[in-house]
Parts: structure tokens; C-alpha cells; sequence
């Protein structure tokens, strides 16, 4: 199971999941997928701790090898994809004739730095040219992994207890958001950002992938050759399971109000990883847009969204129907960030 090709299918399904939760759908289907797609980013988290460590990796200094490894590589990721959204949002400024003073000010001040050092969020990642603080992912797991390498040494014996208290933590805020909204540090728990950032979602979803990481390895190592066997038993019990999520991320979002991660979402992603571990057909070609360009087309859907706007707002093309949004933004970005690329790709093999 070097290639698991399931969960390149599933990041490929996760990232079409993102750009609906950024072009919705509308009324009720839009309310009912917006909740589905909840799922999508903590199980970005989560696969990053599923292959985080090595199997037997549980001393400090392993931990931190491998950790490091992963924390360089996210570092330069997040570096390239804000120089990219930082220069079209100064070429566009540019190109509105705004005061560029003025807006790296009012971008960089010292009360948004705050809410980037302490959430992930704010006009540091995210401005009027480009709307959604999609980045926040990136530093969320920047900050999860780099706290992994902080305390190495006490990983194995503080993440399962770790996972428990952020999770009780996070789903307790989504329901003061609802029955009690309080104002800590005068925020209102109900702004996006308060439970939705790398302590209450992105550090306990990675936990939870070296978790499950954790729980197969000790299963492999009972089953040995029959492993697979073994956990194919019980695929229709995980299928169940996620089609339950998927039940329940429905229903909250109806009964409770929009949240950002859903015990729905959570009972979805763990249903999905332990079906990972099945003989699952993955198909013959999705997946391979999964491994090749979910990533790229995650970091940078929010570009094409915000290009697509400003060529609307321009009057270059008709402003696209809340219905017909969704799929031209797919479309876009699987032309550029996979078509294209393989194209280039099979030239270059034949040449």
C-alpha cells in the first residue's frame, strides 16, 4: 500500500468539496452540500498526520527528523502560494488605482497581525481582492507540525488525551455559538475564526491522523499478510459510517445553524480513513488528479475565483449563476492544474 490510491481519489473529491464551500450553491441544496463539504479540510489535516511518521517512530529524535522533513516542505509551499496571492492583489490594487500605502497599512496593522498570530486569519490572508482566508490551512499545519517537533518527546504519551480536550473544546464553542454566543478577548465566539483555526481544528485533526496512523500499524503487525483481509471485512460498516456523517452534518447544520466542522464531518473522515485500509476501487483516472493536483488545486481555487470575479465585475465575461459558478471554477482549475500539466508531461516523454 505504497500508492493508496482511495486517498488520492478522496483528496481529489475534498478539493471540488473546497470550491463549493467557496462558490455555494444556493437555498437549501447549497445549505445541505456547504455542510457535506465540511469535511473536506480536516481530512486535509488529517492525512497529513496519517503519514507524518514512519512506522516505529517513537523516539523524540525520529519524530523530529521526520517532522522537520515535513515542516521545511510546508514552509516553502506557504511561502510561494502568499508571494502569488500578494502579487495579484498589489497588481489589481495597482490596477484600481488604490493608494498602495494605504493598503499595505490597513493590511499589515498590528490588531490583523494578532488575529493572523492567534488565528491564522485576517487581512494577512486574505484582502477585498481575494475574499476567502483559505491559507489559513497552511499555517494552521505549519503551527501543528511545528508544535510536533517542539514536543517530540512527549507526542506519544500526550496526543491521545490532546485529541479528546480539542475536540470536546471545539464542538463546546460551535454550541456557544448557537445556544450562548460569548465575546472572549471582545470577539464574538460566532466570527468564522474564533473555533476555526490551527488550536481547536487544525492541531487535533493532525493528531488524529498519526492516530489512526498508530492504530493500523498495531494492526498489521497482529494480522500481518491477512491485514488487508481482515479490515476488508468490515468495509460496509465504514461505508455506513460515512454515509451517517454524512447524515449528521445535514441535520446539524439544519437544526443547529452553519458551523465549521461538524461532528458529522469528524465521523466522515475517520470512516474514510478506516476504509483506506480496505481493497476499495479507487478507478482509473480521478485518482490520479487527487495525487497530482489536489493540492494546487486547493492553494490556488481562491485565485481563480477572485480572477474570475474581477473579469465580471470588468464586464469582460456575464457574472456566472450561483448554480453554474461552482462548476466553471472546477473546470477552470482542472484545465490549469492538471490537464494542462499532463499535457506538457507526455510531450516531454515523447521527446
Amino acid at each position: 500500500m505504497k500508492e493508496n490510491r482511495f486517498l488520492y481519489l478522496i483528496s481529489f473529491i475534498a478539493c471540488m468539496l473546497v470550491i463549493l464551500i467557496h462558490t455555494r450553491f444556493p437555498g437549501n441544496f447549497g445549505m445541505a452540500m456547504d455542510a457535506v463539504c465540511r469535511m473536506a479540510v480536516p481530512f486535509f489535516f488529517t492525512l497529513s498526520g496519517r503519514f507524518l511518521l514512519r512506522d516505529g517512530d517513537d523516539v523524540a529524535k525520529q519524530i523530529r527528523v521526520r517532522s522537520g522533513a515535513y515542516l521545511r516542505k510546508i514552509l516553502k509551499i506557504t511561502a510561494i502560494v502568499y508571494v502569488v496571492y500578494f502579487i495579484y492583489s498589489l497588481l489589481i490594487h495597482i490596477y484600481l488605482g488604490d493608494s498602495i500605502k494605504e493598503w499595505l497599512v490597513s493590511k499589515y496593522s498590528l490588531k490583523e497581525g494578532l488575529l493572523f498570530i492567534f488565528f491564522n486569519s485576517g487581512t494577512y490572508v486574505y484582502d477585498s481582492v481575494f475574499v476567502f482566508d483559505h491559507m489559513w490551512f497552511l499555517f494552521a499545519l505549519i503551527y501543528a507540525i511545528g508544535l510536533i517537533y517542539v514536543f517530540a518527546f512527549v507526542l506519544r504519551k500526550w496526543y491521545k488525551a490532546l485529541i479528546g480536550i480539542l475536540l470536546v473544546l471545539l464542538y463546546f464553542g460551535e454550541a456557544l455559538q448557537t445556544f450562548y454566543p460569548i465575546r472572549p478577548l471582545n470577539i464574538s465566539i460566532t466570527t468564522w475564526y474564533v473555533m476555526r483555526n490551527w488550536l481547536f481544528v487544525g492541531l487535533p485533526f493532525v493528531l488524529l491522523g498519526i492516530l489512526l496512523s498508530d492504530i493500523f500499524r498495531k494492526k498489521k503487525l497482529k494480522y500481518g499478510d491477512s491485514y488487508i483481509d481482515e479490515m476488508t471485512k468490515h468495509r460496509i460498516s465504514f461505508i455506513l459510517m460515512i454515509v451517517l456523517g454524512i447524515f449528521f452534518s445535514i441535520v446539524e447544520t439544519f437544526i443547529f445553524g452553519k458551523k465549521e466542522v461538524y461532528i458529522g464531518s469528524l465521523i466522515m473522515v475517520i470512516g474514510i480513513f478506516l476504509l483506506s485500509e480496505c481493497r476499495v476501487y479507487a478507478g482509473r483516472y480521478l485518482y490520479d488528479i487527487g495525487k497530482r493536483s489536489s493540492a494546487r488545486i486547493y492553494y490556488y481555487h481562491v485565485l481563480v475565483i477572485a480572477i474570475i470575479d474581477r473579469l465580471s465585475y470588468d464586464e469582460v465575461i456575464p457574472y456566472p449563476s450561483m448554480w453554474l459558478k461552482p462548476f466553471l471554477v472546477a473546470l477552470v482549475c482542472l484545465i490549469i492544474f492538471y490537464f494542462v500539466p499532463s499535457l506538457f508531461s507526455k510531450k516531454e516523454n515523447m521527446q
